[in-house]
């Protein structure tokens, strides 16, 4: 189970590859010279851990491939000094098919749940993911190259889909494993739903309305880990928006449509807390929420130049430099004017 050190030592990001609009498209484009590449420019900015989404789907598709692939971005990470946590299911994003998975438009490519909405609302169908969960436990449930599994990002009341998470999370128990069990939960509180099931709590706040107020929710996270005795991690941060989070708001002031990760990294690395930033590489929105009023967010362009020498600095260290690119991605920019024509 967890020691003291998960408590404080984890500086980490959320990482898909810069041209991956969802998990997907992650394992079945994957490029080992990229991952390679960009983990490295993870261990540039003193990050040693990553938050990796999985692909329930592509394992259905070519099983054998998807371990094998997972395997090599394993023995990457370590290469480079970050543990990884592996996602395995995925609340957010348009219902999955094969359609809305290869999509690669830039106008309409976003990310995908985890196994389909039919499933996660089905109690009859949970079983159909007893494969991929048993096959990922049997390799990796006591692999101590990895940080933690989670389970399943951001399952709520709302989508219907906390009685399928907490069926994963039950199902990894009697699977065994010595690797600390998570779900990726909107705020604190929605740990309650899996209360006496996890090893890790934690949590999102990727626009708070300042710095100020995210200091005083760390610290009531900060209280649900010391009386817990669990640690508790701030997995996905952004940015302060003043004028509102922006969540289905076709038209935001631009200034808060752009990576602004030193508006936070002073607070979050203060509390000496656990923590993931939203994302290690420049990228549109990964969210259909975020995504109409042009939101794009990360740290390190494809080259590895930096969005933000601020941001960097903020999350490597000041006085330490690197090209800085402060644009979309080129690649982005030309497949938005290819989509329009």
């Amino acid at each position: 189970m967890p020691d003291a050190s998960y408590f404080t030592d984890i500086r980490g990001a959320v990482y898909f590859p810069s041209r991956a609009y969802n998990a997907w498209q992650t394992w079945n484009e994957l490029d080992e010279a990229e991952i390679d590449r960009d983990f490295g420019y993870a261990q540039d900015a003193r990050l040693n851990a990553l938050r990796m989404f999985t692909s329930y789907e592509y394992w259905q598709e070519h099983a054998e491939a998807f371990f094998e692939r997972f395997e090599r971005v394993v023995q990457l990470a370590v290469r480079h000094g970050i543990r990884l946590m592996p996602v395995l299911f995925e609340d957010c994003g348009v219902d999955t098919t094969p359609q809305t998975r290869q999509d690669k438009n830039p106008h309409t490519a976003v990310c995908t749940c985890s196994p389909c909405r039919a499933v996660q609302r089905d109690p009859a169908r949970y079983a159909e993911v007893d494969g991929y969960v048993d096959a990922f436990f049997a390799r990796y449930g006591s692999d101590d190259r990895l940080l933690a599994i989670e389970l399943m990002n951001e399952p709520h009341v709302q989508n219907q889909n906390v009685g399928f998470a907490r069926y994963v999370v039950a199902r990894a128990r009697e699977k065994g494993g010595s690797v600390p069990l998570t779900i990726g939960c909107i705020s604190l509180w929605h740990n309650l739903y899996f209360e006496g099931m996890l090893d890790v709590y934690q949590y999102h706040d990727n626009f708070p309305g300042s710095a100020a107020f995210l200091k005083l929710e760390m610290g009531e996270a900060r209280g649900v880990q010391e009386v817990s005795g669990k640690p508790c991690w701030l997995t996905e941060w952004q940015r302060v928006r003043e004028k509102g989070p922006g969540w289905d708001v076709a038209a935001i002031p631009h200034e808060d449509t752009l990576p602004a990760l030193h508006t936070l990294a002073e607070t979050v690395y203060g509390t000496g807390m656990g923590s993931f930033f939203w994302s290690l590489m420049v990228k549109p929105a990964y969210l259909t929420a975020q995504r109409p009023n042009g939101t794009f967010n990360g740290l390190f362009h494809e080259d590895g130049s930096v969005y933000s020498l601020e941001d960097y600095q903020a999350i490597a260290g000041p006085g330490r430099t690197r090209p800085v690119t402060p644009t979309l991605p080129r690649w982005y920019l030309d497949s938005l004017e290819q989509a329009k024509g």
